[in-house]
């Protein structure tokens, strides 16, 4: 397809002609940028000859003769080439490395004529240089180069056959492309740059290759590997440029035209190789070794001994710590939600816990007070010309509140949706490992895998006289036998200037490389450039970015930074052997039967039908019965043989097809790579495994970055480690450093120690660095955002936490808050909403809202410290943290007799091969550290396996071994924490599917029928009722670049939703935001005789759920409220018995008294029939259980076994089970 954009070409200057004497005269802004380029021999002119008007352009080769850069004249060799007036619109530096080609074919042509006027050709049909491409001094592109995989292509917009025959023979290509991407005035006024050179100074554009210059035009040469005329392209070999860059012009590369022979260059690219063959690169999907630096080899002879450090002092940071008596943070008034005009302090410098039932305010107080006027009024504080916000955040509802300080709010919501996210790059570690590589990390060849390792002469003698007394050196120039120099290291120091010398000379002769000789013995390479001297590799300098796996310079091209790729799974395509291809043996093909019955142009189905038919196959086999041919065809296509389908259906419809079968390996590939969004993920889902990328080995980086090591340890292999193992590896690297390399990275080193110190302390030793954001659980992405906190240095701030301990095994607790008091006395005041009993136990203050949920709730039951609570006889929450209320259920009686389900070699993430077996009809604890394994049993291997035998799949391999007792259910219900909706529209009444019963009662209204409303005019997801300014969201939304979005009340329809017109249709008095604005409780009560309402209300209203309102948007729900809605849902459709439940976290955001409720609950869904199995932390629940699986002993790669499985009982006296040990602790309390 023709592109119609269009690039102008600015004229640098003309061509004049006097007196036999050619030059180049530049116009007046452009002088300086010849600044340099005097000191190349020759250039390539990009000009527009006056004899062909209709070319875009052409190139020619000059040697320069001189250069006037005051005046701005280039006097040059080459008039026949050119005539006066001829328009310039750049001028390149001849590079050798780049326009020089030594293994060159050629056809055996007429080479005198133009490069489109190829023999064989008739002259109306040869295209003479895109005639229509000039209007004006434009340009249009003729095509795009593609980058796909690793491998570039040429794809041209029409005529391919002409370009094919006009570049028929050739064997390398020029290349013209346009730099769009820096294509705007700004970059093109641009007239002097610092090339990415090694020891370059600044120069003129037109003394550099940079893509910044008035005319972005770039020129290569590449070589042709081949020509597809199906898809219209020519691959070539590797280019530095980017997939999709607009292509301007090509042609052949002709020697006679092209090649250079006499050329010169500056002495700061002298080393660089002298033919494009030499620098030539292709992607090698194999691994090449890390070789040894001559610096390694050379430490034997060194008179000095390994260097010690001890990492104790080295590390050690001396700490301050602060603390301040003030009052605190006085709020008066609170009405904000359901808070009932509450006053209350929050003390300075102290820990203080906001606690109570789900429900009762703690929220609203916490963030949608404290939180939310902090964050308004730093918005209102900046000036005008940095906000637009000003005036526009909404007030909390209250009188008023003082002494507020500057606040960061730390939650569990927002986790990231990027795969390229990681821990690591979350935290910072990443950047400071990247700074840390390019730093002092040993670069080696990506080709050949040779160390390079750019040394200054200074450097390079003070190596080579730190050898041992005695030591006979021989230095010779790189690949020059002369002059060669002998020394020997001698204890007089006054001698180190002649080795300097000789060193000095040797390099200047041998550009930039000597050979260094020791005792006749070992031949050592040193150098002083990034260049590999051993396969003639350039190399640019290191720098942090290089190891940017979201930098498509530095990101691996064939899986583009993600490390991984998706491949088809021919064992996914038929999934039901046993049956035959037209009664459903493959989801992908579906029901043939019914298609053959009636017939489309449906190739995907119909190829099957042709291929038997061609063949004679009979489809009433079962698949498994059918010819091995037969199959093979159907699954991965015929090639080239083509089948042909006749289909008439009672439609009338008819018609004939006759192509090659595609195959569903080949079609499910083709269509999830161009297809997007639910497509490619149910696509992925049922027929693709992910794997490994197979270029960059899941390491995500080219090459480059994959080869450059600190002691032997590449940085793929670092950025992989978990954090204790990073910190082992931090702690041994100053220990083998040199003292100059340890200058440069203690500073680095000492922040990275320190950073990783605090992660383990709050129980996040487990996780890897490449570790991706989105598989974090909310917990986990607090806790890191925590210690992040930690390392700013900031003072005087007020942290709103909300719920840290989720996620969290109960051993951590301690280390949590250890890291939470750290904070505060930093001089911090931290505010933390949190129901867990450890927590509380160490917090200096607690907050008691209550005293139940909605708008019995919102009100001080007490405060003070825990002593205080625990005496306060209207606190529930001193109740159960004195002892005098106890969490409990029934349990079951467990024994031989009960059905069990049972799961051998689980093998998925870090589990060891493990087998597990628990009980039917029962509540099962998965219990362990965080990363112990819990979820990659439960969710991952456990569920998945149970639902393909539940859906008649055999294949349960990936999941584990063997899997026995799934008979026992005919459903599996998996409830996790993810939200249930991303924007303010999703709500529990849109989720539960209650609205759609509300909305058909208004439109069933006696003023809705005289209106003629149907039910659409009552959903604000419609055009017809939706409000025309927020569209439905009662809430606007404005982008705000250097903090979180911020949302805004509408203006038009005040939060409400709705059209005013929509708004006068009443039931029972009510129009539909009132509604909605009703919690569970006030609902139940409102639509009593509503039957299907009020099974689904029941249903939120047993989970805990009665205060919720039914339009509360899904983006202000806790994961843990999203959880039970979820579980609502099932429950109000499911008939129970045998059914398996899955759930994660249940008790997250659950009070004592809530805790006990959901267990009763939990008791009556098994008392069904039903089996329970639960990931769960919260020793309530885990006591109280019927079984337990405690995973672990640790978490990541010490994790992943059974440490012990039985009743809590049993549990509690396995001494080597963490879990196990807070038990026994529990029962004697």
């Amino acid at each position: 397809m023709e592109s119609t954009t269009e690039y102008n070409l600015i004229p640098i200057g003309k061509v004049e002609i006097k007196d036999n004497v050619s030059s180049i005269v530049i116009n007046k802004e452009y002088i300086s940028c010849l600044k340099y380029l005097s000191l190349f021999s020759h250039a390539i002119i990009i000009y527009l000859e006056n004899i062909k008007p209709n070319n875009p352009f052409s190139q020619r080769n000059i040697k320069i003769i001189s250069i006037d850069e005051r005046s701005g004249i280039v006097c040059f060799h080459g008039s026949q080439y050119f005539s006066s007036g001829d328009v310039v619109y750049d001028i390149k530096p001849y590079f050798p490395c780049e326009d020089r080609v030594k293994e060159c074919s050629i056809p055996k042509y007429d080479y005198s004529l133009p490069a489109c006027k190829v023999k064989n050709i008739e002259p109306k049909t040869v295209r003479r240089e895109e005639e229509h491409l000039l209007t004006d001094r434009r340009v249009y592109p003729i095509g795009n180069i593609r980058k796909i995989k690793g491998e570039f292509f040429i794809q041209v917009f029409k005529e391919f056959e002409l370009y094919f025959q006009e570049l028929k023979g050739y064997s390398h290509i020029k290349i013209f492309w346009w730099f769009h991407r820096f294509h705007k005035d700004k970059y093109r006024r641009i007239t002097e740059c610092e090339p990415p050179y090694e020891n370059a100074p600044k120069t003129g554009v037109f003394a550099s290759r940079s893509p910044v210059r008035p005319n972005p035009i770039a020129l290569t040469t590449a070589r042709i590997i081949n020509f597809d005329k199906a898809l219209g392209r020519i691959r070539i070999s590797d280019l530095d440029c980017f997939d999709n860059t607009p292509l301007i012009k090509i042609e052949p590369y002709i020697p006679s035209k092209d090649l250079v022979s006499d050329f010169k260059v500056p002495k700061w690219l002298a080393h660089w190789p002298e033919w494009l063959d030499d620098r030539e690169t292709k992607l090698i999907m194999d691994e090449t070794s890390l070789k040894p630096s001559s610096l390694d080899s050379i430490k034997k002879y060194s008179r000095y001994s390994n260097k010690t450090s001890n990492t104790t002092d080295f590390f050690y940071i001396e700490k301050e710590l602060k603390e301040e008596k003030r009052k605190g943070i006085f709020v008066k008034g609170a009405r904000q939600n359901n808070l009932k005009n509450i006053s209350v302090t929050i003390p300075y410098n102290k820990i203080t816990v906001i606690t109570g039932v789900s429900g009762s305010g703690k929220s609203s107080l916490a963030f949608d007070t404290i939180f939310a006027e902090s964050q308004r009024r730093f918005i209102n504080s900046l000036s005008m010309s940095n906000s637009s916000m000003n005036g526009q955040m909404e007030t909390p509802d209250m009188d008023m509140v003082y002494g507020l300080l500057p606040s960061i709010s730390i939650s569990q919501k927002n986790i990231a949706r990027n795969p390229r996210s990681t821990v690591g790059t979350m935290t910072d570690m990443y950047d400071c490992l990247r700074t840390l590589f390019a730093s002092i990390g040993i670069r080696h060849c990506p080709d050949c895998g040779t160390a390079i390792i750019p040394l200054s002469a200074e450097e390079i003698t003070q190596i080579l006289s730190q050898l041992s007394f005695g030591t006979i050196i021989k230095i010779t120039p790189f690949k020059v036998n002369n002059p060669s120099y002998e020394y020997v290291v001698s204890e007089r120091v006054s001698t180190n200037g002649i080795l300097r010398n000789y060193i000095k000379e040797s390099l200047e002769i041998g550009k930039g490389a000597i050979y260094v000789t020791i005792n006749n013995e070992d031949k050592l390479l040193f150098q002083s450039t990034q260049v590999c001297y051993h396969c003639n590799r350039i190399l640019f300098e290191l720098t942090p970015s290089t190891f940017s796996y979201n930098n498509p310079e530095s990101m691996c091209p064939v899986c583009n930074g993600l490390g991984i790729k998706m491949e088809v799974d021919p064992n996914l395509i038929v999934s039901r052997p046993d049956l035959s291809i037209l009664d459903g043996a493959s989801k992908w093909w579906g029901n043939l039967r019914s298609f053959s019955n009636k017939p489309n142009a449906n190739w995907m189905k119909a190829e099957i039908l042709a291929l038997a038919e061609e063949i004679g196959i009979d489809l009433e086999k079962p698949w498994n019965e059918l010819p091995a041919d037969f199959q093979k065809q159907c699954i991965w296509g015929s090639n080239d043989r083509e089948v042909t389908f006749v289909y008439r259906n009672d439609k009338g419809r008819k018609g004939t097809i006759t192509r090659p079968v595609e195959g569903a390996y080949n079609c499910i590939k083709r269509i999830f790579s161009h297809s997007g969004g639910e497509s490619s993920k149910r696509i992925a889902k049922e027929f693709m495994k992910q794997s490994s990328c197979d270029y960059c080995h899941g390491e995500r980086l080219s090459k480059e970055g994959r080869m450059v090591e600190i002691e032997g340890t590449p940085f793929p292999k670092v950025a992989s480690m978990t954090i204790k193992e990073l910190k082992k590896w931090v702690e041994e690297i100053p220990k083998s450093l040199s003292d100059s390399k340890l200058a440069i990275a203690e500073s680095i080193l000492k922040e990275l120690h320190n950073r990783l110190e605090r992660y383990i302390k709050v129980g996040l030793s487990y996780l890897t660095l490449d570790r991706s954001i989105p598989t974090l659980s909310g917990g986990e992405l607090q806790r890191l955002k925590l210690v992040t906190q930690l390392g700013n240095g900031i003072t005087n701030i007020l942290y709103v936490l909300d719920e840290p301990s989720m996620g969290l095994h109960p051993k951590d607790y301690r280390r949590l808050m250890d890291t939470i008091k750290e904070l505060r006395d930093n001089g911090n005041t931290i505010i933390v909403v949190e129901h867990n009993k450890n927590i509380m136990c160490m917090a200096d203050y607690i907050i008691d809202i209550g005293p139940e949920a909605g708008a019995d709730g919102g009100k001080i039951v007490a405060e003070g410290t825990l002593s205080e609570i625990m005496k306060n006889s209207n606190s529930e929450t001193g109740k159960y943290l004195s002892g005098e209320k106890q969490v409990s259920i029934k349990k079951s009686v467990i024994c031989n007799e009960n059905n069990w389900i049972k799961l051998t070699g689980s093998r998925c993430n870090n589990l060891k091969d493990i087998n597990i077996c628990f009980p039917v009809g029962a509540i099962t604890c998965v219990t362990g550290v965080s990363g112990s394994g819990k979820s990659s049993l439960v969710s991952q291997s456990l569920y998945p396996a149970i639902e393909s035998r539940i859906n008649e799949k055999e294949d349960i391999s990936r999941y584990c071994d063997t899997l026995s007792g799934e008979d026992n259910f005919d459903k599996i219900i998996h409830v996790n924490q993810s939200s249930i909706g991303r924007t303010p529209r999703s709500n529990p009444a849109t989720y539960t599917g209650i609205m759609d019963e509300i909305r058909n009662l208004f439109a069933h209204t006696e003023e809705a029928k005289k209106r003629g409303y149907k039910v659409n005019k009552f959903s604000f997801n419609s055009k017809e009722g939706q409000c025309e300014v927020c569209h439905g969201e009662g809430r606007v939304c404005t982008p705000v670049s250097f903090m979180a979005d911020i949302w805004t009340e509408c203006t038009v329809c005040k939060g409400r939703r709705y059209k005013k017109d929509i708004l006068e249709v009443k039931y029972k008095g009510k129009n539909i935001y009132d509604v909605l604005e009703m919690n569970v409780g006030e609902a139940l009560d409102f639509f009593i005789d509503q039957l299907e309402i009020t099974r689904i209300l029941n249903t939120l209203f047993e989970v805990g759920l009665g205060y919720l309102k039914l339009g509360q948007s899904a983006l202000t729900l806790s994961g843990g409220e999203a959880q039970r809605i979820k579980l609502a849902k099932e429950l109000s459709i499911n008939s129970m018995g045998k059914t398996l439940y899955i759930l994660d976290e249940p008790t997250t955001g659950l009070h004592f008294s809530d805790i006990q409720n959901l267990l009763i609950l939990l008791e009556k869904i098994k008392n069904t029939g039903s089996t329970i199995v639960i990931i769960e932390h919260n020793l309530d629940v885990i006591r109280n259980s019927d079984w337990i699986i405690d995973l672990g002993p640790e978490g990541g790669s010490k994790g992943g076994y059974v440490v012990a499985q039985g009743t809590p009982e049993d549990v509690a006296k396995v001494k080597e089970s963490y879990t196990g040990n807070l038990l026994n602790d529990e029962f004697k309390w």
